[in-house]
């Protein structure tokens, strides 16, 4: 008891938080493969473009990864351009990664994958002490403070988003601070002393730097909307004052990050690339319509606990998932106790009550794209991090209620034998050990797996090849043009010791001519590799055979080998 009275005793655990955060967010950084959409990030924040990579003609791999080398020449304003002629992103982030990789790039050498993944890693870092002071601020609690960090800084889902060079980390960061104002905003509705000005333009800047760094920031808006509007109409409703200082705030507040969204609307009506979002396009069939809340209620899991799933054989997989469910219900009683509770306590209820209504409106809203528009956005685990904070704030708060209880307390469905049963503290210390080992999962690459697994393909390519190696994929948009770079860039990775040719065949409904062409072309013999190749030509005649024997799969790509002598 003495040393947690100890003035040193909460700085010294938080940095605790932070340097284990820290350790999880940089085991294995640039070991992993590139995602496509890494590979758009990195390629816009160079300030290059895709377009000027060539279609229907063999080219090498340096001219496939022209666009992953890094200039300084370039200027911000060239990933402005290239961003809004190519891409559906705001600019912030790919901004600030524009300046970071020109800090640690060599002139004409391909980006460092761990160089272009520490920002994130890093702003995934503050993540850490940015929920400590939220939690502190909302519950004033250094206990629930403490136990929020930690489930931040151990967090599978956390770890993930920051070892993804993309703009996730920063959003979060954007969330985090609005979320601040936000408890500001509403204790004022309830007595407390309204916003000052400076508060004022201080959560318009953050609502606009949210929306300036990923549009999905404003569904978190939406869901900040919606509670506010539950205020708004109890107030009209108890004949309270709709005009008093405290409302006057908040409308500016209002005032302001909507004009700095409706900036962006001439910008969003003039981008060039609708396909790009076609993939998460849905028509539910039969029970194809409940599947969003189950992978939902996965991805939801996955933000305190993850263990072995993917990559590995399915012994280990099942094992896995069994020992996932059985800690699952050991610890959501005592969760939903510890929510119950501080629902039922007057100095966090109104706080308690803020993080779940935000938490449920943007699950909801979240359901609306799903199944109003039929824009799954279940499919990607990268679009949760709207409502990652809230959850983390909310279980973390759980978790710190009850800690505070007495050791005899016991939360359990079921009767338990006493060693099992789940009393307060082992309630929170099986959940971090969990969380540290969803940690390690992550970083070993056994969870959030890459959806092309490059590598893979790569080195069985490497391994296998006899002959020089023609690769072929068609383009449709340049979803397909960043997944054959970043097989591309894997090849350099492996230090091959022949680099393959490339081709970007676009799609058509006949056999393409230029494919036909540039085959009789190639010095023989040669490997033709289809790799995602939507194109009925007829290979046998340019006296290439097709070889019978069973491939291995490769996530994300689906490929076929031909020897061409």
């Amino acid at each position: 008891m003495k040393i947690v009275n100890n003035r040193w005793f909460h700085p010294v655990l938080l940095l605790f938080w932070i340097g284990l955060g820290i350790l999880f967010r940089f085991i294995g950084l640039g070991d992993k493969s590139a995602s496509s959409i890494e590979i758009s990030t990195l390629v816009f924040s160079l300030g290059h473009g895709l377009k000027t990579i060539p279609l229907d003609q063999m080219i090498s791999a340096d001219i496939l990864l022209s666009p992953l080398r890094f200039e300084s020449a370039t200027q911000p304003a060239d990933v402005v351009y290239h961003l809004f002629t190519e891409s559906n992103h705001p600019p912030l982030y790919f901004w600030l990664n524009h300046f970071w990789m020109k800090l640690f790039s060599i002139e004409g050498e391909l980006v460092s994958l761990t160089v272009a993944r520490s920002l994130s890693s890093i702003l995934g870092v503050l993540s850490i002490p940015a929920i400590f002071s939220l939690s502190y601020f909302a519950f004033r609690s250094l206990i629930f403070a403490q136990i929020t960090a930690a489930l931040m800084a151990v967090s599978p889902y956390g770890i993930y988003l920051s070892q993804e060079s993309r703009h996730y980390t920063i959003t979060i960061l954007w969330i985090i601070a609005s979320l601040s104002y936000f408890v500001k905003a509403i204790r004022s509705l309830e007595g407390e002393k309204p916003l000052s000005i400076i508060q004022v333009i201080g959560w318009i800047m953050v609502n606009g730097l949210g929306i300036a760094t990923h549009y999905f920031f404003i569904v978190f808006l939406g869901g900040e909307g919606l509670i506010l509007g539950g205020f708004w109409l109890q107030d009209w409703r108890n004949q309270l004052g709709l005009i008093r200082t405290a409302w006057l705030r908040i409308y500016a507040v209002i005032f302001g990050t909507l004009m700095s969204g409706l900036v962006w609307i001439p910008i969003l009506q003039n981008l060039p690339n609708d396909q790009l979002t076609e993939w998460i396009e849905t028509e539910f069939k039969g029970l194809g319509f409940i599947e969003p809340l189950f992978r939902l209620f996965a991805w939801l899991i996955t933000q305190i606990f993850l263990l072995p799933v993917e990559g590995t054989p399915m012994i280990i997989t099942v094992i896995s998932a069994l020992i996932l469910l059985t800690v699952l219900v050991w610890v959501i009683p005592g969760i939903i106790a510890g929510i119950r509770l501080n629902l039922q306590a007057s100095e966090t209820q109104l706080e308690t009550k803020i993080f779940g209504g935000i938490f449920g409106s943007v699950i909801v809203l979240f359901l609306i794209l799903i199944y109003g528009l039929q824009k799954d956005v279940s499919l990607a685990a990268r679009y949760q991090f709207v409502y990652f904070p809230v959850f983390i704030l909310i279980v973390g708060s759980a978790l710190g209620r009850i800690w505070k209880q007495p050791r005899t307390s016991h939360y359990s469905w079921v009767s338990l034998p006493p060693i099992l049963q789940a009393n307060s503290q082992k309630i929170v210390i099986v959940t971090l050990i969990m969380g540290c080992l969803g940690a390690l999962t992550v970083g070993a690459n056994y969870g959030f797996q890459k959806s092309q697994q490059s590598d893979r393909l790569a080195s069985y390519i490497i391994k296998e090849a006899k002959t020089p190696v023609v690769i072929v994929t068609t383009q449709r948009t340049h979803a397909e043009t960043r997944s054959l770079m970043g097989l591309g860039l894997e090849f350099k990775r492996q230090n091959a010791k022949k680099l393959p040719q490339f081709m970007l065949v676009k799609k058509t409904d006949n056999p393409s001519p230029a494919l036909a062409t540039a085959l009789t072309q190639v010095q023989r013999p040669f490997e033709l590799w289809k790799v995602n190749l939507k194109d009925n030509t007829d290979f046998s005649q340019f006296r290439c055979q097709e070889d019978p024997r069973p491939q291995p799969d490769f996530n994300g790509y689906r490929y076929r080998r031909y020897y061409c002598r």
